[in-house]
């Protein structure tokens, strides 16, 4: 085999397995582990530890401690040990013998080998962080942000064209000696290779044969990309998908990353030979050390929150539902934290049917805002935009648009100016002290009346410069057809179960969060929409819900929407729980106090929502009333010093797929995704199919993200929000050098109880089966158990689980799971006692 076939060869293997690295601006929910979905997730977590350097699990003693808080049921680890007992050890005579023993010896369980990274130079230092990665870092990083950077620096790269290994070569060469210990070893090294006319694929093939055998060649290559694993993520995302990027992308292939990546760490292994033994024996990865047991503490603690759910939702599902007046009706996003708002419109005094959709409304579109730089992407991740919807100012609004179109570019460019002259070495002295004391008093009132000042800015702004009432051009070249606006619509009733007893007013909700001075803020946003809020969606969505000649094809598809039936548009900060409508100028002028009516009402709800987000966002001091935990969420959304603006996802643990009637009479404290699908109108199961793959991957990659993200915050995650900084306006990293950060931070996953998910759907056991046997992803995920699935039957409301390939009745499954009397509240809904708030909320 050639050089340049073996080297391909190799990254052909690493490629697959690299991080997934979106920029900031792209930023989306996916499972940390998404590459490794086609092993069984205890497989594939043991796997990338060791590439990772992270925890899969949470630690013995953090699970140790859940068991005495009871979060852990005893009963529910003993049957946990009991079905998985060691072969050779001497059989418990019961459940609680097992825990003793367990709790006792300290080896019972430890049944899984630790993984072994490839012998070798690079894998000696594996093990000693501190001694090699630091020194690597302040090298490599500064020479791979500057190639990639998007428009941080004001000058052009002059090796955009010639690509990285050249940047590469002409640093090192411009580099004095005295500028690191170790610039002598890597400046012979490159001058080796020189003088022996290498090309770069010949370079690469001799510095890995150096050091591993033909056979471990891939695997060294691989842990190599590892070492900066988040810019090597970044390096091949910019290379296979280059539209991503925020501006323009310079020559760039992940071959000349690994040729950068191998000359140095092999320089910097050779002068630290001189100060440590060389060790060419394998080395184990010590973040796959002891986890078997960790293996069988993780089923237990997810056990006992799933038993908990089953037994509330079994002992509701057998009472009656109230008899209620409905007044209107209204559409959300699934995501989690519209669960209790929607308990909120479900009470008296507000009368709404609240149905679970994707929050994207099926539109698969870019979205470009009017006067924004670039389009942003409106669905999901795994969804390819096919198209670009525009926004326009309404006609008559033109002039208004002129001048703040006008004033938005003289702003940007001052802004630009001042941020440019304050870099420079006299000006920025004195354009500094001028901007500093220019912003003085603003930045402290913003600091003290962080949402009252932003009101008054907001009210100002309108006043001198009134924004355009806009359209959406939905119908121009390029946009929906007569026909795909008709399936868009219909989709969505469909799926919802929303087909008939249409009510006057239908509200489409869609959401978004407001975050300052957080570059991790797309996390925070619709996950639907790829992280952006959702106001295009739900404008687009009630628009075409409107229109007669929708509504006349609908009606030919036999869902018959009345004349008198209004969709009207609205968004949900979850932030500032604040509901905004949309589109007034399209509001029927006879319909105009119905409208206003229905927004008060959501206005009401979402201050009520508020109420309830703070018992968790400040557990030690309650709000006084609603008020004051409305202006609470206000003032957090707008401090610019605050890292928890919302807990976002925190934590999210199932995924319900089925009528509202299953859920509706259970308190699930913000913790399930609540996907709206009605089996009764599902003959042949295509319904649930869309219910299913829209929703159920999206809930999976969320969950995931956050409990890698929790179990080892410093190695799958961001760590703390606090020293991050914004690199090459690609990512973040820690300090002034790092490695690219991935997952997310601290403070947006402290509350998080690390769980893979447990998805329920209401629907006949066969339907079941053939989605799950008929879809690709979705069998990985189930038969890998990266979620656990069960199922509700829509005639009796028995529970079934998923188990050896066949559903059961859950309690065959889990016959240690409680049987709650009326009125109890499961442990895992009680705030009282929660596992993580005492220690984490009382900091918020």
């Amino acid at each position: 085999m050639s050089h340049a076939a073996a080297v391909e060869s190799w990254l052909a293997y690493c490629r697959p397995l690299l991080p997934i690295q979106n920029p900031l601006w792209a930023f989306v929910h996916n499972n940390i582990l998404l590459q490794w979905e086609d092993r069984p997730f205890r497989r594939a977590v043991r796997e990338a530890a060791a590439l990772y350097r992270a925890r899969p699990y949470e630690s013995e003693r953090f699970f140790r401690r859940q068991l005495r808080r009871g979060r852990i049921e005893r009963a529910t680890l003993g049957e946990v040990l009991l079905s998985s007992w060691p072969a050779g050890r001497q059989l418990p005579r019961d459940g609680e013998e097992a825990v003793a023993r367990f709790l006792g010896e300290a080896d019972l369980g430890d049944d899984v080998p630790p993984v072994r990274l490839v012998a070798g130079p690079s894998a000696e230092h594996l093990l000693r962080y501190s001694v090699r990665d630091r020194p690597l870092q302040d090298w490599l990083v500064p020479i791979i942000a500057s190639y990639l950077d998007q428009g941080l620096a004001p000058w052009p790269n002059p090796f955009a064209a010639e690509g990285l290994w050249a940047f590469f070569v002409a640093s090192v060469e411009s580099t004095p000696e005295f500028g690191f210990e170790w610039a002598p070893q890597l400046r012979a090294r490159l001058r080796a290779h020189r003088d022996r006319a290498r090309s770069l694929d010949e370079l690469i093939h001799e510095e890995v044969s150096s050091v591993a055998s033909a056979d471990d060649a891939a695997a060294y290559v691989l842990q190599t990309l590892f070492v900066l694993k988040g810019w090597s993520g970044m390096v091949w995302k910019l290379e296979s998908e280059p539209q991503v990027a925020p501006a323009e992308v310079p020559h760039l292939k992940l071959k000349e990353w690994l040729a950068v990546m191998l000359v140095s760490m092999h320089a910097l292994d050779e002068a630290l030979r001189r100060d440590h033994p060389h060790h060419r024996s394998p080395v184990l990865s010590r973040n796959t050390i002891g986890l078997g047991r960790l293996e069988r503490w993780q089923e237990a603690y997810e056990r006992s929150f799933g038993g908990q759910l089953l037994a509330t939702l079994e002992r509701d599902l057998a009472q009656p539902l109230p008899r209620r007046e409905i007044a209107a009706q209204a559409l959300l996003c699934m995501d989690d934290r519209e669960e209790s708002m929607r308990r909120v419109l479900e009470s008296p005094g507000y009368d709404f049917e609240t149905y679970g959709v994707v929050g994207f409304f099926n539109f698969d579109m870019n979205f470009h805002a009017l006067g924004a730089g670039r389009a942003s992407r409106q669905c999901p991740p795994v969804v390819e935009p096919s198209r670009t919807i525009r926004e326009l100012p309404v006609d008559e609004e033109g002039q208004d648009w002129a001048r703040s179109r006008t004033a938005d570019k003289l702003g940007a460019s001052m802004a630009l100016s001042l941020y440019l002259q304050s870099r420079t070495l006299v000006r920025g002295f004195f354009v500094s002290l001028f901007a500093g004391l220019l912003s003085f008093l603003p930045l402290v009132f913003k600091l003290l009346l962080p949402s009252r000042v932003h009101g008054w800015r907001r009210r100002l702004q309108w006043m001198v410069l009134p924004r355009p009432a806009t359209r959406i051009e939905i119908d121009a070249a390029g946009g929906y057809s007569p026909e795909e606006q008709a399936q868009i619509v219909r989709s969505i009733l469909r799926t919802s179960g929303l087909v008939s007893a249409f009510r006057p007013l239908v509200a489409v909700v869609s959401h978004g969060s407001t975050t300052n001075n957080n570059p991790l803020r797309q996390a925070y946003g619709c996950g639907a929409c790829s992280g952006n809020p959702g106001k295009p969606n739900a404008r687009s969505y009630a628009l075409l819900a409107n229109r007669p000649a929708v509504r006349q094809r609908l009606r030919e598809l036999g869902i018959d929407i009345p004349d008198a039936t209004l969709f009207v548009p609205f968004f949900h900060d979850t932030t500032l729980d604040e509901v905004e409508l949309l589109d007034r100028s399209l509001v029927p002028a006879e319909r105009w106090e119905e409208v206003l009516a229905l927004a008060e009402r959501l206005r009401r709800a979402a201050r009520a929502n508020a109420a309830e987000r703070c018992l968790r966002l400040l557990p030690r001091a309650r709000p006084r009333s609603p008020e004051a935990a409305y202006q609470h969420v206000q003032d957090r959304g707008h401090d610019l010093a605050q890292p928890r603006p919302e807990y976002g996802h925190n934590r999210v643990a199932a995924c319900i797929v089925g009528r509202r009637a299953a859920t509706q009479r259970s308190f699930l404290d913000r913790r399930t995704f609540l996907v709206s699908y009605d089996p009764t109108i599902d003959p042949d199961g295509s319904v649930l199919r869309d219910a299913v793959l829209g929703t159920v991957p999206v809930a999976v990659n969320i969950a995931m993200d956050y409990y890698f993200s929790r179990v080892d915050n410093d190695g799958f995650g961001a760590s703390s929000k606090l020293p991050l900084n914004v690199v090459s306006l690609l990512g973040v990293i820690t300090g002034s050098k790092s490695d690219l950060r991935i997952g997310l931070a601290r403070q947006q996953v402290e509350l998080h109880e690390p769980m893979r998910i447990l998805v329920l759907m209401e629907a006949p056991a066969e339907r079941i089966h053939a989605l799950v046997e008929g879809h690709g992803r979705l069998k990985r995920m189930v038969h890998g158990e990266w979620m656990r699935l069960g199922r509700i039957d829509p005639e009796t409301g028995a529970i079934e689980l998923w188990s050896a390939g066949e559903f059961r009745p859950w309690r065959e499954v889990w016959p240690e799971a409680p049987i709650l009397r009326a009125g109890e509240l499961a442990t895992v809904f009680d705030r009282h006692c929660d596992h993580v708030v005492g220690v984490a909320g009382g900091r918020a």
